[in-house]
């Protein structure tokens, strides 16, 4: 469950980086693409968050969920660090 939550920290960091050149690239050429970018960034990172929220929720102030949340930890894993590889592609390739 840690890694996970490293991970999804991770996402968080990089959508934000995505979100800021997205949103200066619109300031500097008033693109539809760009300001669409940032759009989307937006609601990806309001999406991290509530998942970090979720998972802090059910793992930390719910007990009996606890056992679930343990169980499904290698699928959160793996989804976060998917996403991770995505997002540090994307900003790779954003940076150039």
């Amino acid at each position: 469950m840690d890694l996970s939550a490293v991970f999804a920290f991770t996402n968080v960091f990089l959508v934000t980086m995505l979100i800021y050149m997205y949103y200066d690239s619109w300031r500097k050429f008033r693109s539809s693409i760009a300001i669409t970018l940032t759009l989307f960034g937006f609601f990806f990172l309001v999406q991290n968050i509530v998942i970090i929220i979720f998972w802090y929720y059910l793992y930390m102030l719910v007990p009996s969920a606890q056992d679930f949340v343990l169980s499904a930890a290698p699928f959160l894993v793996a989804v976060n660090a998917t996403e991770t590889v995505a997002l540090a592609n994307l900003v790779r390739i954003s940076m150039s």
